[in-house]
């Protein structure tokens, strides 16, 4: 009876642990595709640039954002790597790991950008050394963006800037073998200029290209505006840049990310609370939205102070129609007349009971 017993437990034993192995398999492995669709809409955010960002931050700012719809923020950084500053990141690091954020870190590099000498290149490379040392391999969905727009005098030296990148990208590897980096163009990320950048091979599953359009709207160029009413002209025309990057990343095989498009230069200081957004700018920012919608393209806004009141601990209400659309946009379907959009459910909001900026001590400046 018992060897009966044992004969008929055994295949149960067998589905058991089968069982349990698949439920306990290890996820797939995270490559730059899966950790761009993940992305989602994100925002430009001073929270360690600018003394008052650091001063107002508050861990629930990033709940606000997540409950708004907001899926990364891409946090800009200037100054030496000190151990305050780095505190600092960490900090912001792992509220968003909290509330479901990915945090991508931005360096801004400024001299290297006035003078890419070979001092400076070794400046922007230890400085990664001691982010990424810092790090470690802990906050996997952590990722590094190299140089927030490449501008300057580095426009007239693509080959220092391929450089430094090839030596930073291999050093945070080095450290930090699956952190995903961002490296942009020149010309201020263009993405007419991505073909010129030179990326180790095999490097696709962790090497993103970062490039925008429009960082604060449709400015005038050449006496012209390059919105208006949006013309079948203008949409071409826009078009046709964000397909300049889709054919690259059919190319290359890497994928890309737009770290930062805004609605108009009307808002480019931050707005009082009576200022709200023209149907120029809206039209622009559901147009600009849904085109990268389309493409599969990841985008950040820029920037936080446009949209959110730190101080406060809220969104701007003048300007919230205008978010949602740029983070929720109703687009129009294949087949649609045109004016006709598809209904996209509300942008997800909370109702806060204490102000974010007023929740917690702030932040001291590193």
């Amino acid at each position: 009876m018992i060897c009966v017993r044992t004969t008929v437990l055994k295949p149960i034993v067998s589905l058991l642990l089968l069982a349990s192995a698949a439920v306990y398999a290890a996820p797939p492995a995270l490559t730059a595709a899966l950790y761009a669709q993940q992305l989602g809409v994100g925002m430009d955010v001073d929270w360690a640039r600018t003394d008052r960002g650091i001063r107002e931050f508050d861990p629930l700012v990033v709940r606000d954002f997540k409950a708004k719809g907001i899926s990364h923020v891409r946090i800009r950084v200037a100054g030496e790597p000190t151990e305050a500053r780095l505190i600092h990141l960490r900090k912001l690091v792992e509220a968003c790991e909290q509330y479901g954020v990915i945090p991508i870190i931005a360096y801004q590099a400024d001299e290297y950008k006035k003078d890419p000498n070979s001092g400076n290149e070794k400046e922007v490379v230890n400085w990664w050394v001691a982010v990424a040392h810092y790090f470690g391999q802990s906050s996997p969905l952590l990722g590094f963006d190299l140089i927030y727009e490449p501008a300057d005098k580095l426009n007239h030296n693509q080959t220092s800037l391929n450089r430094v990148y090839d030596k930073t990208i291999r050093t945070i590897h080095a450290i930090s073998p699956q952190r995903m980096i961002f490296i942009a163009p020149r010309l201020r990320a263009a993405p007419e200029d991505l073909p010129n950048l030179k990326l180790p091979p095999q490097s696709q599953n962790t090497v993103l290209a970062e490039w925008h359009i429009f960082p604060w709207g449709p400015l005038k160029n050449n006496g012209k505006y390059p919105w208006t009413s949006g013309t079948a002209a203008e949409k071409a025309a826009i078009r046709a840049r964000i397909n300049t990057a889709i054919h690259w990343q059919q190319k290359t095989g890497h994928v890309s990310w737009v770290g930062g498009w805004s609605p108009g230069e009307t808002i480019k200081n931050t707005p009082s609370a009576a200022q709200t957004a023209s149907a120029a700018q809206t039209a622009f920012a559901r147009f600009m939205a849904c085109e990268l919608r389309k493409a599969k393209i990841p985008y950040a806004i820029n920037a936080d102070t446009q949209f959110y009141d730190g101080e406060e601990g809220a969104w701007r209400p003048a300007l919230e129609p205008l978010i949602n659309t740029m983070i929720a946009p109703e687009c129009e379907k294949p087949g649609d007349k045109p004016g006709h959009h598809t209904l996209k459910p509300p942008v997800p909001d909370v109702t806060r009971v204490t102000p974010a900026a007023a929740s917690t001590q702030k932040s001291a400046a590193p």
